[in-house]
């Protein structure tokens, strides 16, 4: 069975077998092992299939052997993975309470992800991450989809349906009905509803992206009550795709106006191209993001970028931008250093124009009070990454994915070492090469986060994210638009 043998050892005195490995039960400790381990790079029956056929190793995994180790996996999962998540809960309470706050009113970020774009999908994941924790609170599976239910609706209103619905009622993974998009709605409300009952504390603040109607379904269904408002907060890495958002739309009515004088093939100090653009997002963004606690300092910092870009050697607009050798412009390095400084060419005055406007609105105080406290929704986006790793999006199972949405938490929250308690929970004998492999893996981790959250790493993306840019844009000069709707006609 599986990986699973015996050895039958043979002698006078009687014969005697030997078990291939640890036995739980009637079962076979390996196979559990193995397909829990295959699971964790995100491989399934079919993969496992693959691997002992072209192994040679002998008969494919049978079906049923499969699931139910999986659901074995998943009783499992469920004990360790609530365990983290209440650890969690305990420390995201602390570290609120040491900030100033209510111990049991939490700031949270929540958002979703789908196996599929577009609208179709259906299945989705939904997290909820502790602002000061940083660690998963909660997470919810939604199902559109169980292949049973699939299967037997053409037998609707016989005795054997009657029979079937009866027993596959309340394991049935398909836990909602309506559009893929509301999932991410479905899923906050629902971890919002049991925060109270299930670890004590209520969801004060909610950190959102903006991009689907949760706020405001949340404040429709007021899971607490009328006296308790849920307040939102904005995530701060999603102001800047506002700035590139408007930029774009400015640079498609610059070139509209260019087109009616017949200027569009023009020489001028500079234009909207896509590193300008880039440059606009990431300097708005990042002037929001370096002065969490006041409002005047975003705005400060916000128009020094626009300054800078129309700075020239005849008229220096450097006034904004702060002062010193350790100052992000140049203009101002210089001048501390006592050399001289050639401003780059300035935006021509027909962008100056065009693009003054968007700052006056995007640097108004009631949207920026929104940004106080630079809330982000980028764990929870890290997190959605971890998930699919765990359960590919080919992969088509509502199980197969909450296992991988609870493995990925721990994961997220505590490192390797819940792995080890899934196995140990699942029977499975845990040997020194087990425990030493998952202890290298939480240092090589914190190494590599220490590197890429250093001064130089940041620095090394940005020049390599504005150098792609200047080339993505070199090409299209050379080339013009070679990929596009419509272009071939």
């Amino acid at each position: 069975r599986g990986l699973g043998f015996k050895i039958k050892l043979v002698c006078q005195c009687g014969d005697r077998f030997i078990n291939s490995c640890h036995m739980i039960n009637n079962a076979y400790e390996g196979n559990r092992r193995f397909v829990y381990v295959m699971r964790l790079i995100g491989v399934g029956l079919q993969g496992i299939n693959y691997f002992y056929g072209y192994m040679d190793i002998g008969k494919t995994f049978n079906i049923n052997l499969y699931y139910n180790i999986v659901n074995s996996i998943s009783v499992s999962m469920n004990a360790v993975y609530d365990f983290v998540i209440r650890k969690a809960v305990r420390e995201e309470k602390e570290l609120n309470k040491n900030a100033g706050f209510p111990e049991n009113e939490l700031s949270v970020s929540g958002d979703g992800s789908w196996s599929k774009r577009g609208f179709s999908s259906l299945l989705g994941i939904i997290s909820l991450i502790g602002k000061f924790s940083n660690k998963i609170v909660g997470t919810v599976v939604k199902s559109s989809f169980y292949r049973a239910c699939n299967t037997w609706s053409s037998r609707e209103d016989t005795d054997e349906y009657d029979a079937w619905y009866e027993t596959h009622e309340p394991e049935c993974q398909a836990n909602r009905q309506g559009s893929a998009g509301k999932m991410e709605v479905d899923g906050i409300i629902e971890m919002f509803q049991r925060s109270v009952e299930k670890y004590g504390v209520k969801y004060a603040y909610y950190i959102g992206d903006g991009d689907t109607k949760t706020f405001k379904n949340l404040l429709e269904t007021a899971p607490y009550s009328d006296d308790f408002v849920v307040k939102k907060k904005e995530c701060v890495l999603h102001i800047k795709k506002r700035m590139y958002r408007r930029a774009k739309e400015a640079k498609k009515q610059l070139t509209q106006q260019k087109k009616a004088l017949n200027q569009v093939g023009s020489k001028v100090a500079a234009t909207l191209t896509n590193k300008v653009m880039q440059d606009l997002s990431l300097y708005y963004g990042l002037a929001i993001q370096r002065h969490p606690d006041s409002v005047e300092d975003m705005q400060r910092e916000i128009w020094a970028n626009y300054y800078h870009k129309i700075s020239t050697d005849e008229k220096p607009q450097h006034h904004f931008c702060p002062e010193g050798a350790s100052s992000w412009c140049k203009w101002q390095q210089y001048k501390a250093a006592g050399t001289p400084y050639f401003d780059p060419p300035a935006l021509d005055r027909e962008t100056q124009e065009i693009l003054k406007p968007i700052y006056e609105e995007l640097s108004q105080r009631d949207l920026l009070e929104r940004y106080l406290g630079a809330n982000t929704q980028n764990n929870n986006e890290s997190f959605n990454a971890c998930v699919w790793c765990l359960a590919p999006k080919h992969v088509f199972c509502g199980k197969i994915l909450e296992i991988a949405t609870q493995t990925a938490a721990c994961m997220f929250n505590e490192g390797q070492i819940p792995i080890l308690k899934i196995l140990e929970t699942m029977g499975c004998v845990l040997g020194s090469g087990s425990v030493r492999f998952a202890e290298d893996c939480d240092n090589a981790r914190v190494r590599q986060a220490d590197r890429r959250t250093s001064d130089a790493s940041k620095s090394a993306q940005i020049a390599r994210r504005e150098a792609r840019a200047a080339k993505d844009e070199l090409y299209d000069q050379e080339e013009g638009t070679m990929y596009g709707p419509g272009i071939a006609d």
